[in-house]
C-alpha cells in the first residue's frame, strides 16, 4: 500500500509542476504595449495592423477606439517578432487618413525606451 501512496504523491507533484510551468509559459506569450494617441482635432478613429509575410491576409485593421486613446493592448509575442511592420491608423470624416508605421522590434524598443507608444498627429482636412 505504501508503494501506491508514493506513487500517487510523486503523480500528484509532477501534475503541479506542469501546471505551473505551462500557466507561467502562457503568460509570457503575449505583451502588453500601452498606448496614447491624441490627434488635432480630437475624436478620430485608432486601429492598427500587423504586416507579417506569414499571414496570407494582412489587411485586417483591428479598432483600439477614438481619440483621445491611453489603453494597453495584449499582442502576441510570435505576431511581434514575425512582423514586417505595425501600423497604427487614423482616420476622422473630412480628413485624411494618417499611418505611422515600425518595423519589425521597433514597437516594443519604443515602447520599452519610452514607456509607451505615444502619436499625436495634427490632421489635415480634406478639400470640399
Amino acid at each position: 500500500m505504501k508503494f501506491f501512496t508514493t506513487i500517487a504523491s510523486k503523480f500528484v507533484i509532477a501534475t503541479t509542476l506542469t501546471a505551473a510551468v505551462l500557466f507561467l509559459s502562457g503568460c509570457a506569450t503575449t505583451r502588453s504595449i500601452p498606448f496614447t494617441v491624441q490627434s488635432d482635432p480630437l475624436g478620430a478613429f485608432v486601429m492598427y495592423q500587423v504586416k507579417s509575410p506569414h499571414k496570407a491576409n494582412t489587411t485586417d485593421w483591428i479598432y483600439l477606439g477614438n481619440t483621445p486613446l491611453d489603453i494597453r493592448r495584449e499582442i502576441s509575442n510570435v505576431n511581434l517578432k514575425r512582423a514586417d511592420a505595425f501600423v497604427l491608423r487614423i482616420m476622422k470624416e473630412g480628413y485624411f487618413d494618417q499611418q505611422k508605421e515600425w518595423k519589425g522590434t521597433s514597437l516594443v524598443d519604443e515602447s520599452k525606451d519610452k514607456g509607451r507608444i505615444f502619436w499625436n498627429p495634427r490632421l489635415i482636412r480634406t478639400e470640399g
